[in-house]
């Protein structure tokens, strides 16, 4: 196991678009996140991911789209989906998207997909779209043979990307783990620290040893804890932390060093846009030094 104890040697991600309250404004939401993910190539954070989610006030339906957009606005970060959610989505259609989303992108695209589907009034609409876990497996490495080799009328996607898969439980950490991609475990999916060390051994036993594994938490930074636990309470999932920054950056340097993983990827979520974009500032230089 690798560990991280080192907050000089840490690598810090962001996921951005996560934000899915009601009762906001959500094209302010959305301006908010895109000058955040612009923010992020600034401070210096490795990665940028987008989520997918289909209810109201949810900021990314389309991560594919996004990560074309941003990509197009940055030159440095690595960006990507967390996740494309093949279950209800084609494989062969998704790919298409992802090589156009490479045009802006380059060799920086992270190609992200997870076991999960959509919830809510969302999961009755798309109904006769969904896969089972074997369906979903088989898409998968669809899109991954369409990228590489590309198809009749798709050409291959021309450039090195990053495949990831994301989870919280064994079944994606094994997948990741038998298709040789990276695999992130989502803390604020499930915060057990031992279910997370157990699933990223789990995916280093079968990935090749050039794989890597990264942890996603959740995170409310402010200089009033109180503010910070009213803007945590309102989210309808799991926050790993809300407090001060410093709690804050305590929690992903301990993530870091209780799971060995080799990246923390992180979602900040005050209601604020000025508290957000500090955060960030402020969330970085605490954990990576710099």
């Amino acid at each position: 196991m690798t560990v991280n104890g080192d907050a000089a040697s840490a690598r810090l991600g962001l996921i951005e678009y996560l934000d899915v309250t009601r009762g906001q404004d959500t094209r302010r939401r959305r301006r908010t996140a895109f000058a955040s993910a612009l923010l992020a190539e600034e401070i210096g954070y490795t990665r940028l991911w987008f989520p997918e989610y289909h209810d109201r006030g949810a900021l990314s339906s389309n991560p594919v789209q996004l990560s074309a957009v941003v990509g197009s606005h940055t030159e440095r970060i690595r960006v990507g989906t967390a996740v494309t959610l093949l279950r209800v989505r084609d494989p062969h259609l998704t790919a298409e998207d992802l090589c156009a989303a490479a045009a802006f992108c380059g060799d920086r695209l992270d190609v992200g997909f997870g076991r999960g589907n959509v919830g809510g009034a969302a999961a009755k609409a798309l109904r006769h779209l969904h896969k089972d876990d074997q369906e979903l497996e088989t898409a998968v490495e669809t899109v991954i043979s369409v990228l590489d080799r590309g198809a009749e009328w798709i050409e291959p996607i021309g450039v090195p990307y990053q495949r990831w898969m994301h989870g919280a439980g064994g079944r994606s950490a094994t997948l990741a783990g038998k298709l040789g991609f990276h695999y992130c475990h989502a803390l604020f999916l499930n915060p057990d620290l031992d279910a997370c060390v157990a699933q990223l051994e789990t995916h280093r036993a079968l990935a090749p040893p050039t794989a890597r594994n990264a942890v996603a938490l959740t995170l409310v930074a402010n200089d009033d804890p109180a503010v910070a636990v009213l803007d945590a309470i309102r989210q309808p999932h799991f926050v790993n932390c809300a407090g001060t920054v410093a709690d804050c950056a305590s929690t992903v340097r301990n993530a870091l060093r209780m799971t060995g993983a080799d990246e923390a990827v992180i979602a900040e979520l005050s209601r604020s846009p000025q508290d957000h974009h500090r955060a960030l500032r402020a969330i970085h230089a605490e954990v990576v030094g710099r």
